[in-house]
Protein backbone atom coordinates (compact mmCIF):
# COMPACT_ATOMS: atom_id res chain seq x y z
CA UNK A 1 0.00 0.00 0.00
CA UNK A 2 1.62 3.18 -0.71
CA UNK A 3 2.29 5.97 1.93
CA UNK A 4 0.18 8.66 2.68
CA UNK A 5 2.16 12.19 2.00
CA UNK A 6 2.75 14.02 5.07
CA UNK A 7 0.70 16.82 4.14
CA UNK A 8 -2.14 14.56 3.37
CA UNK A 9 -1.95 13.16 7.56
CA UNK A 10 -1.66 16.93 8.32
CA UNK A 11 -4.75 17.97 6.69
CA UNK A 12 -7.06 14.76 7.87
CA UNK A 13 -6.03 15.14 10.99
CA UNK A 14 -6.97 19.03 11.00
CA UNK A 15 -10.00 17.97 9.10
CA UNK A 16 -10.66 15.27 11.70
CA UNK A 17 -10.41 17.74 14.71
CA UNK A 18 -13.22 19.94 13.08
CA UNK A 19 -15.49 16.93 12.91
CA UNK A 20 -14.59 16.26 16.23
CA UNK A 21 -14.95 19.74 17.60
CA UNK A 22 -18.53 19.67 15.52
CA UNK A 23 -19.91 16.76 16.64
CA UNK A 24 -19.39 17.70 20.79
CA UNK A 25 -22.11 21.25 20.55
CA UNK A 26 -24.75 18.93 18.52
CA UNK A 27 -24.51 16.69 20.93
CA UNK A 28 -25.26 19.12 23.60
CA UNK A 29 -27.92 20.47 21.39
CA UNK A 30 -29.56 17.40 20.58
CA UNK A 31 -29.66 16.92 24.79
CA UNK A 32 -30.81 20.20 25.03
CA UNK A 33 -33.63 19.54 22.35
CA UNK A 34 -34.41 16.38 23.67
CA UNK A 35 -34.87 18.19 27.47
CA UNK A 36 -37.58 20.76 26.01
CA UNK A 37 -39.44 17.93 24.38
CA UNK A 38 -39.96 16.35 27.66
CA UNK A 39 -40.50 19.31 29.60
CA UNK A 40 -42.76 21.11 26.41
CA UNK A 41 -45.54 23.49 27.74
CA UNK A 42 -45.51 26.18 25.53
CA UNK A 43 -47.31 24.54 22.65
CA UNK A 44 -44.29 24.38 20.28
CA UNK A 45 -43.89 20.64 20.83
CA UNK A 46 -44.09 20.09 17.13
CA UNK A 47 -41.26 22.46 16.14
CA UNK A 48 -38.76 20.97 18.69
CA UNK A 49 -39.32 17.67 17.72
CA UNK A 50 -38.84 18.85 14.25
CA UNK A 51 -34.97 20.50 15.10
CA UNK A 52 -34.17 17.21 17.34
CA UNK A 53 -34.88 15.02 14.17
CA UNK A 54 -33.06 17.52 11.76
CA UNK A 55 -30.19 17.52 14.86
CA UNK A 56 -29.79 13.65 14.41
CA UNK A 57 -29.48 13.84 10.83
CA UNK A 58 -26.77 16.16 11.40
CA UNK A 59 -24.99 14.56 13.54
CA UNK A 60 -25.69 10.94 11.62
CA UNK A 61 -23.92 13.29 9.00
CA UNK A 62 -20.79 14.08 10.81
CA UNK A 63 -20.32 10.66 11.47
CA UNK A 64 -19.98 9.60 8.31
CA UNK A 65 -18.19 12.33 7.88
CA UNK A 66 -15.30 11.25 10.18
CA UNK A 67 -15.62 7.55 8.88
CA UNK A 68 -15.33 8.82 5.13
CA UNK A 69 -11.83 10.64 6.10
CA UNK A 70 -10.84 7.94 7.90
CA UNK A 71 -11.25 5.64 5.47
CA UNK A 72 -9.30 7.75 3.28
CA UNK A 73 -6.18 6.32 4.39
CA UNK A 74 -6.88 2.76 3.96
CA UNK A 75 -5.57 0.97 7.41
CA UNK A 76 -8.48 -1.64 7.76
CA UNK A 77 -5.96 -4.53 7.44
CA UNK A 78 -5.85 -6.74 10.65
CA UNK A 79 -6.18 -10.49 12.26
CA UNK A 80 -8.05 -12.07 9.81
CA UNK A 81 -11.91 -11.81 10.92
CA UNK A 82 -14.57 -14.99 9.78
CA UNK A 83 -16.55 -13.57 7.12
CA UNK A 84 -19.47 -16.23 7.73
CA UNK A 85 -20.00 -14.38 11.35
CA UNK A 86 -19.45 -11.13 9.85
CA UNK A 87 -22.52 -11.26 7.62
CA UNK A 88 -24.21 -13.57 10.45
CA UNK A 89 -23.81 -10.17 12.82
CA UNK A 90 -25.11 -7.93 10.42
CA UNK A 91 -28.36 -9.75 9.54
CA UNK A 92 -28.74 -10.00 13.17
CA UNK A 93 -28.37 -6.64 13.35
CA UNK A 94 -30.63 -5.56 10.19
CA UNK A 95 -33.16 -7.72 11.47
CA UNK A 96 -35.01 -5.08 13.21
CA UNK A 97 -35.12 -2.86 10.74
CA UNK A 98 -36.03 -5.55 8.33
CA UNK A 99 -39.48 -6.52 10.44
CA UNK A 100 -40.50 -2.73 10.95
CA UNK A 101 -40.71 -2.54 6.74
CA UNK A 102 -41.98 -5.69 6.69
CA UNK A 103 -39.56 -7.18 4.68
CA UNK A 104 -37.70 -10.78 4.06
CA UNK A 105 -34.03 -10.71 4.56
CA UNK A 106 -32.39 -14.12 4.15
CA UNK A 107 -29.22 -15.67 3.76
CA UNK A 108 -27.60 -19.05 2.30
CA UNK A 109 -24.51 -20.38 2.12
CA UNK A 110 -21.13 -20.94 3.65
CA UNK A 111 -17.91 -20.02 4.00
CA UNK A 112 -14.39 -21.04 5.15
CA UNK A 113 -12.83 -17.92 4.54
CA UNK A 114 -11.26 -15.62 7.11
CA UNK A 115 -10.28 -11.65 5.65
CA UNK A 116 -7.57 -9.83 6.49
CA UNK A 117 -9.68 -6.74 7.88
CA UNK A 118 -10.94 -5.36 10.88
CA UNK A 119 -13.88 -7.34 12.50
CA UNK A 120 -15.84 -4.02 13.49
CA UNK A 121 -15.02 -2.20 10.00
CA UNK A 122 -15.98 -5.90 7.47
CA UNK A 123 -18.97 -5.69 9.51
CA UNK A 124 -19.79 -1.97 8.82
CA UNK A 125 -18.96 -2.88 5.71
CA UNK A 126 -21.34 -5.33 5.18
CA UNK A 127 -23.78 -3.54 6.83
CA UNK A 128 -23.92 -0.65 4.73
CA UNK A 129 -24.32 -3.04 1.67
CA UNK A 130 -27.01 -4.83 3.11
CA UNK A 131 -28.52 -1.91 4.73
CA UNK A 132 -28.35 0.23 1.54
CA UNK A 133 -30.96 -2.19 -0.26
CA UNK A 134 -33.48 -2.55 2.92
CA UNK A 135 -33.20 1.36 3.03
CA UNK A 136 -34.24 2.12 -0.28
CA UNK A 137 -36.43 -0.78 -1.62
CA UNK A 138 -40.20 -0.58 -0.72
CA UNK A 139 -42.05 -2.39 1.92
CA UNK A 140 -42.30 -5.95 1.39
CA UNK A 141 -39.37 -6.68 -0.60
CA UNK A 142 -37.33 -9.80 -0.10
CA UNK A 143 -33.50 -9.34 0.23
CA UNK A 144 -31.80 -12.29 -0.45
CA UNK A 145 -27.94 -12.77 0.69
CA UNK A 146 -25.70 -15.50 -0.85
CA UNK A 147 -22.09 -16.24 0.12
CA UNK A 148 -20.14 -19.13 -1.87
CA UNK A 149 -16.40 -19.85 -1.70
CA UNK A 150 -14.20 -20.68 -4.80
CA UNK A 151 -10.64 -22.11 -4.38
CA UNK A 152 -9.34 -18.73 -4.12
CA UNK A 153 -11.90 -15.93 -3.21
CA UNK A 154 -15.16 -16.09 -1.43
CA UNK A 155 -17.79 -14.51 -3.22
CA UNK A 156 -20.89 -12.80 -1.52
CA UNK A 157 -23.71 -11.18 -3.61
CA UNK A 158 -27.43 -9.63 -2.66
CA UNK A 159 -30.16 -8.89 -4.38
CA UNK A 160 -34.21 -7.29 -3.73
CA UNK A 161 -36.99 -8.52 -5.21
CA UNK A 162 -40.85 -7.56 -4.64
CA UNK A 163 -42.44 -10.48 -2.05
CA UNK A 164 -45.85 -9.92 -4.23
CA UNK A 165 -46.39 -9.87 -7.46
CA UNK A 166 -48.01 -7.30 -9.68
CA UNK A 167 -51.58 -7.89 -10.87
CA UNK A 168 -49.89 -9.41 -14.22
CA UNK A 169 -47.90 -11.84 -12.47
CA UNK A 170 -44.39 -10.07 -12.90
CA UNK A 171 -41.80 -9.19 -9.76
CA UNK A 172 -41.59 -5.19 -10.71
CA UNK A 173 -38.44 -3.99 -9.07
CA UNK A 174 -38.45 -0.61 -7.56
CA UNK A 175 -37.38 2.19 -9.30
CA UNK A 176 -35.90 4.06 -6.25
CA UNK A 177 -31.70 3.87 -6.39
CA UNK A 178 -28.95 4.21 -3.35
CA UNK A 179 -27.36 6.75 -5.67
CA UNK A 180 -29.78 9.22 -5.09
CA UNK A 181 -28.82 9.65 -1.53
CA UNK A 182 -25.81 10.99 -0.49
CA UNK A 183 -25.58 9.56 3.07
CA UNK A 184 -26.16 6.14 1.38
CA UNK A 185 -23.68 7.00 -1.61
CA UNK A 186 -21.13 7.38 1.34
CA UNK A 187 -21.45 4.53 2.88
CA UNK A 188 -21.21 2.62 -0.14
CA UNK A 189 -18.08 4.35 -0.93
CA UNK A 190 -16.90 3.64 2.56
CA UNK A 191 -17.71 -0.23 1.97
CA UNK A 192 -16.04 -0.01 -1.10
CA UNK A 193 -12.70 1.01 0.43
CA UNK A 194 -12.67 -1.13 3.74
CA UNK A 195 -13.27 -4.15 1.63
CA UNK A 196 -10.61 -2.84 -1.07
CA UNK A 197 -7.82 -2.54 1.86
CA UNK A 198 -7.85 -6.37 1.60
CA UNK A 199 -7.78 -6.83 -2.24
CA UNK A 200 -11.54 -7.42 -2.99
CA UNK A 201 -14.22 -5.79 -5.42
CA UNK A 202 -17.06 -4.33 -5.00
CA UNK A 203 -20.08 -4.32 -7.53
CA UNK A 204 -23.38 -1.95 -6.18
CA UNK A 205 -25.76 -1.69 -9.21
CA UNK A 206 -29.60 -0.14 -9.02
CA UNK A 207 -30.44 -0.80 -12.19
CA UNK A 208 -33.71 -2.92 -13.41
CA UNK A 209 -33.36 -5.55 -9.95
CA UNK A 210 -31.10 -3.28 -7.23
CA UNK A 211 -28.21 -5.49 -5.65
CA UNK A 212 -24.25 -5.71 -5.20
CA UNK A 213 -21.77 -8.41 -5.70
CA UNK A 214 -18.52 -9.02 -3.74
CA UNK A 215 -15.03 -10.93 -4.85
CA UNK A 216 -12.32 -10.95 -1.79
CA UNK A 217 -9.36 -12.80 -1.82
CA UNK A 218 -9.50 -15.74 1.03
CA UNK A 219 -6.92 -15.27 4.26
CA UNK A 220 -7.17 -18.49 5.62
CA UNK A 221 -9.62 -21.79 6.73
CA UNK A 222 -11.80 -22.36 9.49
CA UNK A 223 -15.93 -23.55 8.66
CA UNK A 224 -18.76 -20.64 8.94
CA UNK A 225 -22.06 -21.19 8.78
CA UNK A 226 -25.01 -19.19 7.89
CA UNK A 227 -28.01 -20.11 9.23
CA UNK A 228 -30.83 -19.93 6.54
Amino acid sequence: MASIAPEFAQNRGLLQELLHSLSQPLTTLHCTLEHSLEHEETGHAGEVALALEQTDHVIELVRLMREYVEAETGCFLAEPFPLGLAIENVLEQLSVLAEARKSGLFAYGTSMARIPVRGIWLQRALLYLVGALLEFESSGSAITILLEDGPSHSFISGHCLPMKPTPDGALEPSRRSPEANTSQQVKIEIARRVLGSSGASVDFYANGRPGFFIRLPKASSGLVEIPA
